[in-house]
């Protein structure tokens, strides 16, 4: 039997060490498409398994308005950004998100006190509750989900009509959010949550997208 000459052997070497280079490749692939990359900071790392505040608060998209007794020059009509602020003149970016409309109000009289001849009383209401949430994938109705009660994953997808029983991926729904102008991403069991395997709650913010992937199909 003849052994393989220097070329061959060193063409055998490229071989293997392509070889070897496209696997780890394709295992890093692999382990990205399981595991999506979440910021350190991101709202998506919480899962909260208290109840959050209940309908009757200020939400992110809310569209409101604000009405000083005398300083009408100041009147506005906002409305709140996706990081809860309000952006007002003198007083800049106010948090607004999570507040009552009358604790907001009290808030910002405190702050325009320094600006304005002592105490002036301010009302705050309510133009528009545009938060909601959006389902999509394999269940039967999808589509925007009002944000009226604190909801969870699993309550949103309910609210969409179900899932889709010969369809629906329950080990592997996403959670979609923007947050700092990015999308970042969560991957939610709700199989495990259905079989009564996990407890925690994973409550959704405003116009976060839920999907619900479909089963591959081998042929």
């Amino acid at each position: 039997m003849s052994m393989p000459g220097i070329e061959g052997s060193k063409k055998i070497g490229v071989e293997r060490m392509l070889c070897s280079l496209w696997l780890m490749v394709l295992s890093f692939i692999i382990v990205g498409c399981q595991s999506p990359t979440i910021p350190s900071s991101s709202s998506l790392n919480v899962v909260d398994a208290s109840v959050p505040s209940m309908p009757g608060v200020l939400r992110e998209g809310d569209i409101i308005q604000i009405t000083f007794a005398t300083s009408t020059n100041l009147n506005a009509t906002q409305r709140i950004q996706m990081d809860g602020n309000v952006s007002l003149q003198f007083v800049n970016n106010v948090p607004a998100a999570g507040k009552t409309p009358l604790e907001f109000a009290q808030s910002l009289e405190k702050l325009y006190q320094a600006h304005l001849r002592g105490m002036e009383p301010i009302t705050v209401s309510v133009i528009s509750n545009a938060a909601a949430v959006y389902v999509t994938g394999a269940v039967l109705r999808p589509g925007r989900i009002p944000l009226e009660r604190p909801l969870t994953v699993l309550d949103a997808v309910m609210e969409a009509g179900g899932i889709d029983n010969t369809r629906a991926k329950l080990s592997g729904v996403t959670v979609l959010r923007v947050e700092n102008g990015r999308r970042v991403s969560r991957r939610v069991n709700l199989k495990s949550a259905l079989e009564g395997k996990d407890s925690s709650l994973f409550y959704l913010k405003p116009f976060d997208i839920v999907y619900v992937p479909a089963k591959a199909i081998n042929f």
